[in-house]
């Protein structure tokens, strides 16, 4: 066997052999060819000498066909469709799974940990992940959810989009992001793990891998390390006007930790926190003031991003309120003072008040009729008053009933759901004595008595709004004595009275709760339509808002604090993954070089398109003889 026929025997193959048959199809244009009509000869006898010249052509008969292009074109048009239909192939060398790289990279908090060499675990890891690229590239960052950053990329594309990407302060989801690379890969690709793999969110990254490679994906993990001194802030929550924090120190020492706060950038508070260590040490910033307090650790460890709380309080929490009573012990007047952001001014019957300034009014006595009068000018220019029943109240205008004589005992029960009476047990309510309250045109009640009297009702009074409660305050020393006569109702002995104040409060004023403006990383918060966003470090557009930076966002309709508080994400000393055989586990080193196998490369493609020139040779070579 020669050197050609060796090369084709273990280089070319075909898939479809009998196709090969389909060469059979120059047999008949050769026919054709030789059948074909010839012009008419006619014997001169001065050519006579001719004679012989024409005979010896005759001994090559195919001499003829190899000088006509057209035969030739229609030879090879023929030779190279019928190769086609035997799809041949060779065998070449080619990366696994098509050369298809899924590079995850763990953004969560933790990855902002600095390294002995200054950089952060993050950038660490996007200098390694360069290695690992291949001719088709996807890139998955491992957030609270995964996040796709681009899609079957060429290398220098997705060595581009690994420079512009930085950590979040989130979570982090390995399994599903490993998950979503598998759905992505044909069987044989590549899935590689970039992680410090000491917390995360959902199944064990572990599991995943395997789940992967059941399905013919390779998948490497990659530990990146870095330093684990860490002081962080790792909880805060609202108690009234407070905030409480809680402070951690991760470390083997004990830690003084110096705490500054500020409000809207003036310092309103300095200390020193001690902490043993390996414990949780407890911080109160006391009667919060509207606007944003960042509370800051000034610490160098290898963690910043959970060294700064951010607290937002909007103005429109602030609340300015009039208590008028004769009776400054009233427990209504005692709730109010408790609600957080609130400034309660208290006066008497006797004084002639200014009501413009004041958010709310609270009536809580007899007025005389000019102050009735100054009331009704104010609530129908758009202002709020709260009118609690007492013994001696006149019937007037601005009230949403129309007050009758003081009947005795009745029941409770709630007329219409509200935010004010929401979480009250108000069929626990003893009422022994209520005015018989008709309501008027225009009045919604929301409490009522059996006696079907309105306990707790509100209309709009001009610009304005007033709210009538039939429960009135009990006056007088011993209010929780239940023969005091002077005790109408036992509501003031309700744990959730309090709360009543409160949400009447929020109701009237329309304020969001405080917990409104504030959030934890790993949250969503959807938009009623694509807007633009400032986040803490950039501006984006969408209408599904991903808070995954520290620091304040701020939304087209309000602003929102957001802070890690995350004790997983700021040990940086947590527990490491489990590894396994099959694949590299943590801290195993990963051969960078992609797998190779041998696949076929099917040639028909190219016969056709071959073909198909020949075609058009073809018909151009008849338009240029005048035959087309």
């Amino acid at each position: 066997m020669g050197l050609l026929d060796s090369f084709f025997a273990s280089s070319l193959q075909f898939a479809n052999q009998a196709g090969l048959y389909a060469l059979l199809s120059i047999i008949p244009l050769i026919i054709i060819y030789l059948l074909r009509p010839r012009p008419l000869k006619v014997k001169i006898p001065s050519l006579m000498f001719l004679m012989d010249i024409e005979r010896k052509k005759r001994l090559n008969v195919f001499r003829k066909f190899l000088k006509d292009p057209l035969f030739l074109i229609q030879l090879f048009v023929l030779i190279l469709t019928s190769l086609a239909v035997a799809a041949p192939f060779i065998m070449a060398n080619e990366e696994a799974g098509g050369g298809s790289t899924v590079i995850i990279l763990d953004a969560s908090a933790s990855m902002q940990a600095k390294t002995t060499l200054g950089d952060t675990k993050f950038e660490s890891a996007v200098g390694q992940a360069d290695k690992y690229l291949s001719s088709k590239n996807t890139i998955i960052l491992a957030e609270s959810v995964p996040v796709m950053v681009i899609k079957e990329t060429s290398s220098g594309s997705a060595s581009d989009a690994l420079s512009k990407l930085k950590p979040k302060a989130t979570s982090t989801d390995l399994s599903g992001a490993i998950l979503l690379g598998r759905r992505l890969l044909p069987e044989g690709g590549r899935i590689v793990v970039f992680s410090d793999f000491t917390s995360w969110n959902g199944d064990d990254p572990d599991i995943a891998r395997e789940v992967a490679q059941a399905n013919g994906i390779i998948v490497d993990f990659v530990t990146v390390s870095a330093r684990t001194d860490n002081v962080g802030i790792i909880d805060g929550w609202f108690e009234g006007s407070d905030y409480k924090l809680v402070i951690r120190n991760f470390n083997k020492e004990a830690q003084n930790v110096k705490i500054d706060v500020t409000t809207n950038n003036v310092n309103v508070l300095s200390s020193t926190l001690n902490l043993d260590s390996q414990s949780n040490g407890y911080f109160t910033v006391s009667k919060l003031s509207p606007g944003t307090t960042k509370i800051s650790l000034n610490t160098d460890d290898a963690l910043p991003v959970d060294n700064n709380a951010y607290v937002f309080i909007p103005k429109t929490m602030e609340r300015n309120i009039l208590y008028i009573a004769d009776n400054a012990k009233s427990p209504s007047l005692v709730a109010l003072n408790l609600v957080p952001y609130t400034t309660v001014k208290t006066v008497d019957t006797k004084s002639t008040p200014s009501f413009p300034g004041y958010s709310i009014v609270f009536v809580n006595s007899p007025l005389s009729s000019d102050a009735a009068k100054s009331l009704s000018d104010y609530v129908r220019g758009g202002g709020n008053a709260v009118i609690i029943a007492s013994p001696g109240l006149q019937d007037m205008d601005l009230l949403p009933v129309v007050l009758d004589s003081v009947t005795n005992k009745t029941s409770l029960n709630v007329a219409q759901a509200s935010g004010m009476t929401d979480g009250i047990s108000i069929d626990k309510v003893d009422v022994k004595k209520h005015f018989k309250a008709t309501l008027r045109n225009g009045a919604v009640a929301l409490l009522e008595g059996g006696d079907e009297s309105a306990m707790l009702a509100y209309w709009k009074f001009g610009s304005g709004t007033v709210i009538y409660s039939g429960l009135a305050d009990p006056q007088g020393s011993n209010i929780f004595d239940p023969l005091n006569e002077n005790v109408w109702n036992d509501f003031h002995a309700l744990p959730e009275y309090p709360l009543f104040w409160k949400q009447l409060m929020e109701w009237v004023s329309g304020s969001l709760d405080v917990s409104e403006f504030n959030g934890k990383t790993g949250q969503f918060i959807k938009l009623p339509a694509r807007q633009t966003v400032k986040t803490p470090g950039d501006s984006i557009t969408t209408d599904l808002l991903l808070l995954d930076e520290v620091g304040v966002y701020g939304l087209p309709d309000r602003d929102v604090a957001v802070n890690l508080y995350n004790e997983q994400e700021s040990n940086l000393a947590g527990s490491t993954i489990s590894t396994s055989t099959g694949a590299a586990g943590a801290g195993e080193e990963v051969p960078v070089t992609a797998q190779t196998i041998r696949v076929p490369k099917y040639l028909d493609i190219y016969l056709i398109i071959a073909a198909m020139f020949l075609v058009f040779l073809e018909l151009y070579y008849l338009h240029w003889r005048g035959e087309l």
